[in-house]
């Protein structure tokens, strides 16, 4: 993806939230999953983080730290967290239930989330997942429009509010090397530690 230096936040969201949904499109088509996977836009273009597996909260903690520090050792612009995830979404009436984990509602909804910030603002795109009579994956449906505003969770706030200083870019790549991360083919992987 290119952009220029003087594209506004907005655009750049958008752009990204394009190129991640390319990426889910294609890893769910491919293998009929999609791993939970950063990806940064910075300077040099897309850079993807992405782990091993997260298997309990713990890994999932640790990879949102890694993001964290990935975004400043790369100097992103922006970033996306792309998951496949249960949603449960609102009735009819607008109700939404709590209280019962989208996991576990017998009504919940198969979903790519794209939960995407820049150093101002926030923004999510849900996407369905369309799946054929067997089961098998088909499609992912139109999420409509990028939703601008907060986002809660474990995978939002992953972003500085500022452009790091270069001096804090080098730290951060520090951090990450010694972890036993570099970057290989443009993709960053903290399961290698």
């Amino acid at each position: 993806m290119t952009r220029s230096p003087d594209s506004d936040d907005a655009a750049r969201l958008e752009a990204l939230a394009k190129e991640a949904r390319n990426f889910a499109l294609h890893m769910m088509s491919t293998t009929g999953s999609l791993p939970p996977t950063a990806i940064a836009d910075t300077a040099k273009g897309l850079i993807f983080c992405t782990p091993g597996a997260l298997a309990d909260t713990e890994a999932k903690e640790r990879f949102a730290e890694i993001t964290r520090i990935f975004a400043i050792a790369h100097a992103a612009e922006a970033l996306v967290m792309v998951v496949e995830a249960w949603a449960t979404l609102p009735d009819a009436n607008g109700e939404l239930d709590r209280h019962l984990a989208p996991s576990k509602n017998p009504n919940r909804k198969e979903i790519v989330a794209l939960m995407l910030e820049d150093h101002q603002r926030r923004a999510t795109m849900l996407l369905p997942i369309l799946r054929n009579a067997a089961g098998d994956f088909q499609d992912l449906g139109d999420g409509g429009p990028i939703e601008f505003g907060t986002a809660e969770g474990r995978f939002t706030g992953l972003m500085p509010d500022r452009q790091p200083s270069p001096a804090e870019a080098d730290k951060a790549r520090a951090v990450l090397l010694a972890l036993g991360m570099s970057i290989a083919s443009g993709a960053t992987d903290p399961g290698q530690n």
